[in-house]
Order: structure tokens, then sequence, then C-alpha cells
């Protein structure tokens, strides 16, 4: 019998479980995840609304910036086609327009970061 793991490093499957576990430059856990997708539990924090400003200039600051042991080498591109919902050519972005584009989502609340060490 051949056991199948369907498990991505930093991905959290389930029905109240969707989005990306990342850690930042300090190792400390956080959920990245769309506003439908958010978990309906009632201890979970609130998401940090400080990287939205100047448009996204401190959440382009927290991805840059991600924990390069702790982090999976290609969980920019995983958190972008989770946010676009769609399997796109990575191919054709660098790794800065990525986070370019997923700092706007944050700036405009269409994705959340929501710290989960407290």
């Amino acid at each position: 019998m051949e056991i199948i793991n369907s498990f991505h490093s930093g991905l959290r499957n389930g029905i109240n479980n969707n989005g990306y576990v990342v850690y930042c430059r300090y190792g400390l856990a956080h959920l990245i995840c769309l506003p439908i997708n958010r978990p309906d539990d009632p201890l979970l924090n609130p998401a940090l609304t400080h990287l939205k400003a100047m448009n996204g200039y401190y959440a382009s600051q927290f991805l840059n910036n991600l924990h390069p042991v702790l982090n999976s080498e290609d969980i920019v591109s995983g958190l972008y086609q989770y946010a676009m919902q769609s399997p796109v050519a990575l191919s054709d972005y660098s790794q800065s327009e990525l986070i370019e584009s997923l700092s706007l989502l944050v700036a405009h609340s269409k994705l959340l970061i929501i710290p989960l060490f407290y």
C-alpha cells in the first residue's frame, strides 16, 4: 500500500484552513489567506492593518523579508497562485513583480495577513 501525501509546505488544507502559513524574518508564524477563507475562530487575531499603509509598502517589506530557512523557496509564487485562484504561468514574472502584486492585494484588503503567535 502506498501512502500519498498531498501536503505542501506552508499550505493549510481543509474546510476552514485555506491559506498559507509563512514565517516572518523573526521566525513568527502568520496566516496569509483570502477574506473568504478566513477561519471562523473567535480567538484568532485580527489581520495586520498597518501593512496596508503607503499603498502596501509595509506588506511589500514583510514579504521581501520572509525567513529564508523556515519558508519554502517557492512560497511567494505559491501565494500568488493562491491569491489569484488560478495556475498562472509564473515564469513571466520576477520575484519583485509577484511581491508587488501581493502587496497591492494586501493594501486593498483582498489578502489578509494574520499573526498566529499571540
